[in-house]
C-alpha cells in the first residue's frame, strides 16, 4: 500500500506520513531515494520553503505564518485593514483639493511615502499635510535650491533624510518620485495609495508577520530588492491560500494591510 507523504525542503528534508509518523533528518536525500525506490511513498507535495539569509541570519518566511496572524484579526480589523489603502488615497485625493490642485496627487502620495518611517499614520498625515501647505504658501515652489533649504527647518516626525526627499519630490517632476523615492517599501508604498493594487508594501511589520517574529522596527534587518521580492511572493500565496480555504476575495495588499493592522 502507497503511503502519501508531504515533503518540505529547507536545510533538512521532512516527511510526514500519512499516519501523521515524522521522520526529520539531516541527511535525507538517500533515505528519501529509498522510500520512492521501494513504493513506500509517493510524493504529493514538494515545496521549497523561502529561507532569507541576511547577515548570516536565516528568517524562514511561509504563507502559514502570514495565514496564522490573519486568522487572529477581528472583524474590525479586517474591515480596517481591507479599506487601510483606499483610505490612504482618500486622504491624498482630499489633500489634492484642499491645496487646490496646485501640487500633483502623486507628489502627495511621494511626500506622505517620504515621511512615513518610523512615523505613526496620524502624525504621518499631519506631516504631509504641513509640509505640502508651506511649500505653497511661501512659494518656495518658486526658490528652487533655495527654496529646499528652507523647507528643511520643518519639523517631522521621521528622519532629516526622508524629509528631504519629501522637499525634492514637491520641487521635481512627478516621473522623477520613485527615483527620489529609492527603497522597495517606500515605493511600493507610494504605489499603493495612487492605486497599484500589484504593489505590495514590506515594512518591518510585514517582515515579522511573514518570518514569525516580535520585535521592535529597529531590529528588523535591512531587506535586500532580491529578498524583498522573496518575500512579496510569499504574500501573494498566502493570498491565494487564504482566498481559496475562506472563500474570500482579498487583493495582497488588502492582506498585507489585515495582517499589519491585527499585528501591530
Amino acid at each position: 500500500m502507497i503511503q502519501t507523504a508531504v515533503i518540505f525542503v529547507t536545510e533538512r528534508c521532512i516527511i510526514y506520513h500519512s499516519d501523521l509518523v515524522k521522520i526529520d533528518t539531516w541527511n535525507c536525500t538517500n533515505l528519501l531515494a529509498l522510500f520512492i525506490t521501494r513504493d513506500y511513498i509517493s510524493i504529493s507535495y514538494f515545496n521549497i520553503m523561502p529561507v532569507i539569509s541576511i547577515n548570516k541570519t536565516d528568517y524562514k518566511v511561509t504563507k502559514g505564518n502570514i495565514e496564522k496572524v490573519f486568522k487572529q484579526a477581528t472583524n474590525h480589523e479586517i474591515h480596517q485593514g481591507i479599506n487601510w489603502y483606499s483610505n490612504a488615497t482618500n486622504f491624498a485625493t482630499d489633500l489634492f483639493s484642499e491645496l487646490n490642485y496646485q501640487v500633483s496627487l502623486k507628489k502627495i502620495a511621494g511626500v506622505i511615502a517620504s515621511l512615513s518611517p518610523r512615523n505613526d499614520w496620524n502624525r504621518n498625515k499631519i506631516d504631509a499635510r504641513n509640509i505640502c501647505k508651506e511649500f505653497l504658501s511661501n512659494k518656495y515652489y518658486q526658490l528652487n535650491l533655495f527654496g529646499y533649504h528652507f523647507l528643511l527647518n520643518s519639523k517631522v516626525c521621521t528622519f532629516n533624510a526622508n524629509k528631504s526627499k519629501a522637499i525634492k519630490i514637491l520641487l521635481a517632476n512627478d516621473s522623477e518620485i520613485e527615483t527620489l523615492l529609492k527603497g522597495n517599501k517606500l515605493i511600493n508604498f507610494y504605489r499603493c495609495i495612487i492605486g497599484d493594487t500589484e504593489a505590495i508594501t514590506i515594512d518591518g511589520h510585514a517582515f515579522n508577520i511573514a518570518s514569525n517574529r516580535v520585535t521592535s522596527l529597529a531590529e528588523v534587518p535591512a531587506i535586500s530588492e532580491k529578498n524583498y521580492k522573496a518575500v512579496q511572493r510569499v504574500y501573494r500565496d498566502a493570498k491565494n491560500f487564504i482566498n481559496k480555504r475562506y472563500n474570500l476575495n482579498l487583493k495582497t495588499s488588502d492582506l498585507q494591510a489585515v495582517t499589519w493592522v491585527t499585528y501591530k
